[in-house]
């Protein structure tokens, strides 16, 4: 267990009345999902990766996003990218939550030799205030997804053990 301490999992859910997915590295709150405090609908997709707890060995924080409330989607938005985390914090659709776990950032399209890819998808469906975005580590589900109208955004950050 101590070869882990430095890591956590993050915990992926699929709402399967809303075709919604949602990523939570807290504890606390992957049992609210699974017993019903997001509303109904929620599965375990055991989709899981793992993160830094902190910002240690390169990893860099992952902003956290809510859609606000009457304006934005009802949806999460993660991004490692300090450019758009802070272009997305002036944008009034989303509220900011704070840090929700740390990665390392690919360079050149590439993720360090020891941390896994995570791809990042979009569900296009902006303009019914419907937006949502999955992270996976598995480029099976970016071609099927993909196959289902949504669209790959590519590799946007890199997950630890590898």
């Amino acid at each position: 267990m101590n070869a882990f301490k430095p890591f956590f999992l993050v915990y992926e859910y699929y709402n399967v009345d809303l075709n919604h997915f949602f990523r939570t590295g807290s504890r606390s709150e992957s049992f609210s999902v699974l017993s019903g405090g997001a509303g109904p609908g929620w599965r375990d997709t055991k989709g899981y990766f793992l993160a830094w707890r902190q910002a240690s060995q390169g990893a860099v924080p992952v902003c956290r996003f809510y859609g606000t409330p009457g304006k934005g989607p009802n949806s999460h938005f993660y991004t490692a990218d300090p450019g758009e985390c802070n272009q997305v914090k002036n944008d009034p659709g989303w509220t900011y939550e704070g840090i929700a776990f740390y990665v390392k950032l690919p360079v050149n399209n590439t993720c360090p030799g020891d941390t896994i890819p995570i791809y990042r998808l979009y569900n296009n469906r902006w303009m019914y205030n419907d937006s949502n975005h999955r992270f996976t580590t598995d480029t099976t589900e970016v071609k099927a997804m993909a196959l289902k109208n949504w669209v790959s955004e590519g590799l946007v950050m890199c997950g630890a053990g590898g």
